[in-house]
């Protein structure tokens, strides 16, 4: 059996547009890194996919559309066109 190795990150909520989907959940970073901000997750050349937790995903395509709420949404970076953090209080 493989052991699961988990490294501590800080999660950072923070809206994701992409052409399809509006997602708002977590996006995580590794504190103590160069992977300090969100811009520098999405400007790392090794990094293709980031997953997002606590997502609600709505579509952009149509106003009736209703949100999803999961527990993990993977983003492939390459479709991501912004990305607002929010601030915490």
């Amino acid at each position: 059996m493989a052991t699961q190795v988990r490294i501590k990150t800080q999660p950072v909520r923070a809206k994701i547009l992409t052409d399809e989907y509006e997602i708002e959940g977590n996006v995580h970073l590794k504190p103590g890194n160069r992977h300090g901000r969100v811009s520098d997750i999405l400007n790392a050349p090794e990094v293709e996919f980031i997953p997002v937790t606590q997502a609600t995903c709505t579509s952009r395509g149509s106003a009736a559309s209703m949100p999803v709420k999961t527990d993990c949404t993977i983003v492939q970076v390459k479709t991501i066109r912004m990305v607002f953090p929010f601030e915490e209080d």
